[in-house]
C-alpha cells in the first residue's frame, strides 16, 4: 500500500489563467513514473481517498500513489507543471472545470471516455476531454445556536443582524470561492451588487473554503457561503460521536451553486503503456457504482443516473449552474472587480 502524501503548502492563486495565450503543450522526452505505478493528484477528505485507494488496489495491486492537495493547490500545481513542460501526475481529480478547460485548450489533457459513460445523467455528459466524477453545491451555512431564524436566501446575509458576522473564502486564494462568487456576481444586477452589499455588511474573507464551516462552528462567525459537503461530513461525524454540532445547511431559494469535480489524464507521449492502461482504469473505477457509492458516503453527488443522494440532503435541489466556458473568459475581471470592492 502506498503512502499518501499530504501537501500542506499555501499557494498563490493564478489569476492569469485564461488571460494568457494557450499553446500546444510540450511533453517530456522521458517519463518520470515507474512502470506499473501511477501518480494521482487528488483533492478530497483523506478517509475517502484511503477507501477509494484500498478498493481500487484490491483488484489492481499496489499501483497507485496519491498526492493529496486542496482544490486551490491542485489547480496551481497542475498549471505550473504544465507550463514547465509536463504534468507529473498521470491523473488529477478535484477543483472545478475551470482549470481543466484551460489545460484542454493547451493540449495538456488526453481525451478519454470512461467505461460506463452511458450510465451518466445527461447533465454530466460534457463534450470535453476530461470526465466529471461528482458534484457539490455552494449553499448557505450557519450556526443554528446564533441565528434568530433559518436563512432561506443568499440575500439574507446582507441583513443588519449579520453585520460583521459573515464569512466567505477569498477568491484570490481559492478557485472554488471564485466559482461561488462568479455564480452570484450578477444575481441581483450586473457588476457585483450583491457582493457590495455583503462587503458593506462586514464580510470576512477566509483563506480557504474549509475555514468557513470551522469558523462558523466555533462561533467566530454566524453564517457564510461554502460547499455543502464539508458541513455534511462534520454533521455526520458529530452524530456518530454522540454530540450535536451547531452547524446547519440551508438550500437557498435562488438555487444551490453546482460545482463539478472533474478527473483528467495528463498527456505524456512517453508514458509506459501499462501506466496508460492503469490511468484509464482509475478513471473507469471512479465513475463505477462501487466508487460512486464511496464518494456519496462522504457527501458528494453522484454523476450516475438515478443515484441516491447522500443521507439527509434534499432529493430535489434547485440548482444554479455555472457556465465554465464563460467564467474562463471573465475570471480575471471578476477577481479584479472583487478586489476593488475591498
Amino acid at each position: 500500500m502506498k503512502k499518501s502524501i499530504l501537501i500542506l503548502a499555501s499557494f498563490i492563486f493564478i489569476t492569469s489563467i485564461g488571460a494568457q495565450g494557450v499553446n500546444e503543450a510540450s511533453t517530456k522526452d522521458v517519463y518520470n513514473g515507474k512502470e506499473g505505478k501511477i501518480t494521482a493528484y487528488i483533492s478530497g477528505p483523506a478517509t475517502m481517498l484511503e477507501a477509494l485507494e484500498k478498493t481500487f488496489e484490491a483488484d489492481k495491486g499496489d499501483v497507485l500513489d496519491i498526492v493529496q492537495l486542496g482544490c486551490g493547490p491542485l489547480r496551481q500545481r497542475v498549471w505550473a507543471e504544465s507550463e514547465s513542460g509536463c504534468i507529473n501526475a498521470d491523473v488529477f481529480w478535484g477543483s472545478d472545470p475551470l482549470i481543466y478547460n484551460v489545460l484542454a485548450e493547451k493540449g495538456a489533457i488526453e481525451a478519454y471516455t470512461p467505461k460506463g459513460y452511458e450510465n451518466f445523467a445527461n447533465k454530466y455528459k460534457v463534450n470535453k476531454p476530461y470526465t466529471l466524477v461528482n458534484e457539490r453545491y455552494g449553499v448557505l451555512i450557519y450556526n443554528k445556536d446564533k441565528v434568530k431564524s433559518k436563512l432561506t436566501s443568499f440575500f439574507d446575509l446582507a441583513n443588519v443582524e449579520y453585520k460583521n458576522q459573515i464569512v466567505h473564502a477569498d477568491p484570490t486564494q481559492s478557485s472554488t470561492a471564485l466559482a461561488l462568487i462568479s455564480a452570484l456576481w450578477d444575481i441581483e444586477e450586473p457588476g457585483g451588487t450583491y457582493y457590495k452589499k455583503l462587503i458593506n455588511n462586514g464580510l470576512f474573507l477566509a483563506k480557504k473554503n474549509s475555514d468557513v464551516p470551522s469558523k462558523i462552528q466555533e462561533g467566530e462567525f454566524i453564517a457564510g457561503i461554502a460547499p455543502h459537503d464539508a458541513v455534511w461530513r462534520l454533521q455526520k461525524q458529530a452524530k456518530q460521536k454522540g454530540y450535536e454540532t451547531p452547524l446547519a445547511l440551508s438550500w437557498p431559494e435562488e438555487g444551490a451553486i453546482a460545482i463539478q469535480r472533474p478527473i483528467a489524464i495528463s498527456k505524456n507521449n512517453s508514458r509506459y503503456e501499462k501506466n496508460e492502461e492503469l490511468a484509464k482504469a482509475f478513471v473507469d473505477f471512479l465513475v463505477s457504482p462501487k466508487a460512486q457509492k464511496i464518494t456519496t458516503n462522504f457527501g458528494f453527488i453522484s454523476v450516475l443516473k438515478n443515484a441516491e443522494m447522500p443521507n439527509g440532503l434534499p432529493k430535489n435541489i434547485k440548482v444554479l449552474d455555472i457556465d465554465w466556458d464563460e467564467l474562463g473568459s471573465k475570471q480575471n475581471q471578476i477577481n479584479e472587480e472583487f478586489e476593488k470592492l475591498f
